[in-house]
């Protein structure tokens, strides 16, 4: 509440004075205020509401504003587009002087490749047109994709194009040739053979590959002391947990959807993350559908704390925690 000593000195004059008692005498209850001025509720103060935010915002509602707004983006685009026709640096374009077999310009051919992902290979097939990657989708062929692909695969091409991509061997921020690294690590090769691998450590990610893994045993058995670390951001701990609790054993676990009636999957979002979630989701797919009268759907039940896609199809969701 505001004091009448404290009002009188924020009126300028009598008859702003009269005003604010006349308008305080006509309310009922308590009041409150965040200001003198508020109180007063003068033309300044009004002002000063109208502009509370930053200079310019209530401009929107003035269109003499939105025409110059309409024109400043214009005159933006103009020079945008200015700067896009800059003239590049001269080049020659030169035809093939052998022909490459099978290359027809504007013919796309593709390519059987793979992408690894949670320490698993993706079967995708690569589009290029001329020798250059365009377009990445699914091999039908491949028994973990299916022909499915995820927006991690889509999005790969794009490292392709990428300008800050590196393109050669760098040192100290200077580039490098092969046999200068290859120079300066045979001592420090031959240190760490006099020691036995102590002090040598090697940094992978998940590797499910045999030949990759098989290499590394033959580096282990040369550095006896080598340690091997192994690192993801999101790790499959409690699968391989799990499957050791279910089995006495480490194991990875691949799952039949094709042949299951009910699915129980408690916080597993298997149609997205994980490897084999391209099979995963087109198995399942196959399962619901329902083409003759012998058919039968699966069901799908799950619990789990946050909303994911898998939970999004399920027939009977359980949300709670996860402990």
């Amino acid at each position: 509440m505001v004091d009448g000593a404290a009002v009188h000195e924020a009126a300028a004059d009598s008859g702003e004075m009269m005003r604010i008692r006349g308008r305080l005498s006509a309310l009922n209850g308590k009041r409150y205020w965040r200001s003198l001025e508020e109180l007063a509720d003068s033309p300044e103060f009004v002002e000063m509401l109208h502009r509370e935010f930053p200079q310019g915002a209530s401009e929107w509602f003035d269109p003499v504003s939105r025409r110059q707004f309409m024109t400043l983006m214009g005159a933006s685009l103009a020079l945008a587009g200015l700067t896009g026709c800059v003239r590049g640096p001269k080049e020659n374009i030169l035809p093939y002087v052998k022909q490459p077999e099978n290359l027809i310009p504007g013919k796309p051919m593709f390519y059987a490749t793979a992408m690894p992902f949670d320490g698993y290979a993706l079967g995708l097939l690569a589009e290029s047109h001329t020798n250059r990657p365009t377009k990445i989708e699914g091999n039908p062929e491949h028994p973990a994709s299916l022909g499915g692909t995820n927006a991690f695969a889509q999005a790969s091409i794009l490292d392709l194009y990428d300008p800050d991509r590196a393109k050669n061997l760098l040192h100290l921020g200077e580039i490098a040739p092969w046999n200068e690294f290859v120079a300066q690590m045979a001592p420090i090769i031959a240190a760490q053979k006099a020691t036995g691998g102590t002090g040598f450590r090697i940094l992978t990610g998940t590797v499910t590959s045999p030949t990759l893994a098989s290499q590394i045993e033959d580096l282990k058995k040369q550095f006896p002391g080598v340690r091997w670390h192994k690192y993801e951001p999101v790790t499959r701990d409690n699968v391989r947990e799990g499957a050791k609790r279910a089995f006495g054993e480490y194991a990875e676990t691949r799952y039949k959807f094709e042949d299951a009636e009910v699915v129980l999957s408690l916080e597993a979002d298997f149609m997205v993350s994980g490897p084999g979630a391209q099979r995963y989701a087109r198995e399942f797919a196959r399962k619901r559908k329902v083409r003759s009268e012998k058919d039968t759907m699966a069901r799908l039940y799950i619990a789990e704390a946050m909303p994911s896609n898998t939970g999004v199809l399920s027939d009977h969701r359980l949300i709670m925690k996860s402990g």
